[in-house]
C-alpha cells in the first residue's frame, strides 16, 4: 500500500525537478500541470528501462495530500514497480521544497507505460 506522506530516501535522486508554475486562485498550482509533470517523468524513466519510446496506457487515482505553491520545487521519484515484455509499470512521488526549505510530500500515484515502435505501435522490451 502507498503512503504518501513518506518522503523518498535522500540518497534518492529525483527523475525531474521543476518550479511549479500555473497557479490558480490562491497561490495553488493546478493539479493539471502537477499530472503534466508526473508523466513526463514518468516517461523519461520508462523510456531508459525500455530502451526506447513510450506511452501513458494508465495512471491509478490522483490523489493529493499536500498543496503546491506557486514557487515550491517539486521534486518527481520513479520506482520501478513491474517490468513487462511490452509495459513497465512505475510508482511515481512528488514532493515540494517550499520557499522556507521544508520538503513535504504530495502524492504518489502508479502509471503504466508501453513500449512503442517509430509507428506507434507496441514493442517488445529488449
Amino acid at each position: 500500500m502507498m503512503n504518501p506522506s513518506v518522503l523518498p530516501s535522500s540518497d534518492t535522486m529525483p527523475v525531474l525537478r521543476v518550479q511549479a508554475a500555473s497557479c490558480g486562485d490562491g497561490g495553488r498550482v493546478h493539479a493539471g500541470w502537477l499530472m503534466g509533470q508526473i508523466d513526463a517523468a514518468g516517461a523519461i524513466h520508462a523510456g531508459k528501462l525500455t530502451r526506447g519510446p513510450v506511452t501513458t496506457v494508465a495512471v491509478n487515482a490522483f490523489q493529493l495530500t499536500s498543496p503546491v505553491y506557486c514557487g515550491d520545487v517539486v521534486s518527481l521519484y520513479a520506482e520501478c514497480f513491474r517490468l513487462g515484455q511490452k509495459s513497465v509499470t512505475l510508482k511515481l512521488s512528488a514532493t515540494a521544497e517550499r520557499s522556507d526549505g521544508t520538503v513535504v510530500a504530495i502524492t504518489e500515484v502508479i502509471v503504466t507505460y508501453v513500449a512503442i515502435d517509430a509507428n506507434g505501435k507496441s514493442r517488445l522490451i529488449s
